[in-house]
């Protein structure tokens, strides 16, 4: 009897001493003290809530329960469409120490709740190099907002011509778990003060009977008149969804650029006597959608010169083109030589382009013959009058010859 209980304790504290063994040999190399959430420490007794897309500040405490290194800390939530994750860099513990690591994770959407609440695991996870993971995992109950609007989605041309107009169509969801009534969605530029709103309707976050048709989601458009004189560059698009419980907004850039068009010179020289005019034409071409207001002026004038626009202001309109006529006169204070005459072309915008023109001024008792020299018009006269004179005289000698070579007439002679 002795002996059966002798061996029954020497059994019992062999085991004992196993299990006491087995521990120690396993133990963590870390022990998470404690878990933070928005300043409120969690555990098995006490279920910490948030709203949902609501970003919260986690504080994990823990005791290094040995030397490592590349200790990482991470806190994660699982099970979502988004991966919902924030890791610490690595780092060096020593043992006996006591660290605390900060961060910010961001809970679940309403995309991802089907229900008005619902539990999450908020997991704290510490490695190390060659050491085995401690992993401690709380419960969060994370909740709908009761009156939510979502934009889902804003879809609006990137790049934009002063002067047209913005379609912008948005998706607008009731995300929360109440009724909405009169919903309104406001667009708007606020740089360069327009905006416009329009009534969407009340939204009803639960189905009706039907359940095919689901009125939690409603699509819209909203038109944006850009004015003519906006100045280039980007501006900020603005969203706004609201009813008298909630609101949301979001933002897009646009760029407001310059209409594509093309100046083109059909000439770029001419020559023009003193007292005269010369004409150049200038084509303009709107291949845009909208129509086009140009003014022409002129920017360079020689003294002596002046410089008449036919149609100073041209609207040409969309996918069009006009011709506008430029005149040059050089007056009779202008000295023969070669000129530059330059045009402004400008838009809404500003200076489109600067179109130069090359003017060749001759004396107006010149002029230019076929071959390009200058020639005095009373010396090309004379040379005429001395052709004609030349002419006439060789048509005289001709006649005069020609009548003295006509044979003579004898009269009849008789010797009888």
């Amino acid at each position: 009897m002795n002996i059966k209980i002798f061996l029954v304790s020497f059994v019992a504290v062999f085991a004992i001493l196993v299990a006491m063994s087995t521990v120690i040999a396993h133990e963590d190399f870390v022990t998470i003290d404690e878990i933070e959430v928005n300043d409120v420490t969690i555990d098995h007794d006490i279920v910490f809530s948030g709203d949902v897309d609501e970003v919260l500040p986690v504080r994990v405490h823990f005791t290094a329960n040995t030397d490592a290194s590349d200790v990482r800390v991470r806190v994660y939530i699982e099970g979502y469409r988004d991966e919902i994750s924030v890791s610490s860099s690595r780092f060096h513990v020593i043992n006996g120490t006591s660290y605390v690591k900060k961060f910010s994770i961001k809970l679940p959407s309403t995309f991802d709740l089907d229900d008005l609440s619902e539990d999450v695991n908020l997991v704290v996870r510490i490695s190390a190099k060659g050491e085995d993971s401690v992993e401690i995992s709380e419960s969060i109950l994370v909740q709908r907002n009761s009156y939510s609007l979502e934009i889902l989605s804003v879809d609006t041309p990137q790049r934009i011509v002063a002067g047209s107009i913005l379609p912008v169509d948005f998706v607008v969801e009731n995300n929360g778990n109440e009724r909405l009534d009169n919903v309104y969605v406001r667009a708007s530029i606020p740089e360069l003060g327009i905006e416009r709103s329009v009534y969407v309707r009340d939204l009803e976050r639960i189905p009706e009977e039907d359940l095919n048709s689901i009125r939690d989601t409603e699509s819209r458009r909203i038109y944006l008149d850009i004015p003519r004189d906006a100045a280039l560059g980007n501006y900020a698009l603005e969203v706004e969804a609201y009813n008298y419980d909630t609101n949301t907004k979001v933002r897009k850039n646009i760029m407001i650029e310059d209409v594509k068009t093309e100046i083109v010179p059909v000439t770029t020289g001419k020559t023009v006597a003193v007292g005269s005019e010369t004409t150049f034409d200038i084509v303009l071409i709107n291949p845009s959608e909208r129509s086009v207001v140009y003014t022409i002026t002129p920017s360079e004038v020689s003294k002596g010169l002046v410089v008449e626009i036919e149609e100073p202001v041209v609207v040409v309109p969309r996918d069009s083109s006009k011709t506008v006529k430029v005149r040059v006169r050089a007056t009779d204070s202008a000295s023969e030589g070669t000129y530059i005459v330059g045009v402004n072309v400008n838009s809404e915008s500003g200076l489109v382009k600067q179109v130069k023109f090359s003017v060749n001024v001759n004396d107006d008792s010149r002029i230019t013959t076929p071959i390009g020299r200058n020639v005095s018009a009373i010396t090309v006269i004379t040379v005429i009058l001395v052709i004609i004179f030349v002419v006439l005289l060789i048509v005289l000698i001709v006649l005069l010859t020609k009548k003295s070579e006509e044979p003579e007439e004898f009269g009849e002679t008789s010797y009888y």
